[in-house]
C-alpha cells in the first residue's frame, strides 16, 4: 500500500470523527472512532463502540413523547404512554422508519460505513493544523484491530501524505493482526487496565494474557501505555504496582494515568443500558501519589489533563 492508488475502496465501520482532538496523541489530531471491540469493560467511555454494527440510540432528553415512533415501527421497538417512552433495542432491525419520522431528533444511528480514501482525504485537508501543532491522525474505537485492513489502509494513505499517525489499541488480538496495523503507526497508545487475569476477566469479560504477550513485543516501538483509573477497580495500589513493574520489566518506560471521568455514564442512557460504576474523579493529591509510585520504579509517568 502506498498512498491514493492502494487505499482504493477499502471500507470500515466508524461511529464518529473528531477533527479537533487533543487527548489522543500530540498536537491537534483527527480522531477516528471505529466500531467493534473484543472487550466489554463495565466503565467503557464509548459504549456505542462495542457492537461491530450500526445501531439505534435514544436521546431521552430530546424526546417530546409524540408517539410517532411507536405508531410507525414494524417491530414493536417503541412504547410511548403516560409513563414515558420505553425502547426495546433488542427488537430493532434498524429499518430507520422511526428515525425518519422523529421530528425532535431523539432517535439516531451510531455507525456508518466510510472508505479509507475518504478518511485520508479528510485528514489531508487538516494537514496545515497538524503541521502547526505537531498533530496528526489517531485511530481509536472501539478497537482498531477488529478492522485491521481498513485501519492499515488509512494509516498508509496518511503517511503517504506526510501525516503523523497514531493508533489506540487494547491489544486483545493475535500479534499478526496487531502488527498489521502498528507497522504503519508512528505512535502506539496501548491500553492496560488490570494486571490480574482473574480481575481482567471479571471487569472486561476477557483474559489479558494475549494483551500482555503483545505488550512485551512493543519495546522497540514508540509506545505510550495508558491506564484508566477506575475507582476501586484499576486505581488500587496492588493493580497499579503490578502494572508499573510489568512495564519496567517489559522495557515500556512511558505511562499515562487517565483520571476517572464520571460523565461517561450518560452515554449508557442512549443504549438503555445501566451504568454500574460508582465513584468520583481521583483528587490531585492521589494522582500525584500514583505518579510518584510509577516514577520510583523508573517510569516516565504523567497524568492526563
Amino acid at each position: 500500500m502506498n498512498g491514493r492508488r492502494d487505499v482504493g475502496a477499502v471500507e470500515g465501520l466508524i461511529f464518529d470523527v473528531d477533527t479537533f482532538a487533543v487527548h489522543d496523541g500530540p498536537g491537534i489530531r483527527m480522531a477516528v472512532y471505529m466500531k467493534g471491540c473484543p472487550l466489554s469493560c463495565l466503565w467503557c467511555h464509548s459504549p456505542e463502540s462495542l457492537r461491530p454494527a450500526a445501531e439505534l440510540i435514544y436521546l431521552a432528553s430530546r424526546c417530546v413523547l409524540c408517539g410517532e415512533c411507536a405508531r410507525i415501527c414494524p417491530n414493536g421497538v417503541h412504547a410511548v404512554n403516560a409513563s414515558g417512552h420505553s425502547v426495546n433495542l433488542r427488537a430493532c432491525r434498524l429499518c430507520r422508519n422511526c428515525i425518519a419520522n422523529c421530528a425532535a431528533g431523539a432517535l439516531q444511528v451510531k455507525g456508518y460505513v466510510a472508505s479509507a480514501q475518504a478518511i485520508v482525504d479528510k485528514a489531508s485537508r487538516l494537514k496545515p493544523f497538524f503541521d502547526h501543532s505537531g498533530g496528526g491522525i489517531t485511530l481509536t474505537g472501539g478497537e482498531v484491530t477488529m478492522q485491521a485492513d481498513f485501519a492499515a489502509a488509512v494509516l498508509v494513505g496518511c503517511k503517504a501524505r506526510g501525516i503523523h499517525t497514531a493508533v489506540e489499541t487494547c491489544g486483545a488480538c493475535r500479534w499478526q493482526r496487531l502488527e498489521k496495523v502498528l507497522r504503519h503507526a508512528d505512535l502506539v497508545l496501548y491500553d492496560l487496565k488490570l494486571i490480574s487475569d482473574q480481575q481482567h476477566r471479571r471487569w472486561t469479560g476477557a483474559s489479558n494474557r494475549q494483551i500482555l504477550r503483545n505488550a512485551r513485543r512493543l519495546s522497540e516501538r514508540t509506545v505510550e501505555v495508558r491506564v484508566p483509573l477506575i475507582p476501586g477497580i484499576t486505581d488500587t495500589e496492588e493493580n497499579l504496582g503490578g502494572i508499573f513493574r510489568f512495564l519496567r520489566d517489559a522495557g515500556l518506560p512511558r505511562v499515562t494515568l487517565l483520571p476517572y471521568n464520571p460523565s461517561s455514564g450518560a452515554k449508557y442512557e442512549w443504549l438503555c443500558m445501566p451504568y454500574g460504576i460508582e465513584g468520583e474523579t481521583q483528587k490531585d493529591e492521589r494522582l500525584a501519589e500514583l505518579q510518584a509510585v510509577a516514577e520510583e520504579l523508573g517510569l516516565e509517568a504523567r497524568v492526563s489533563s
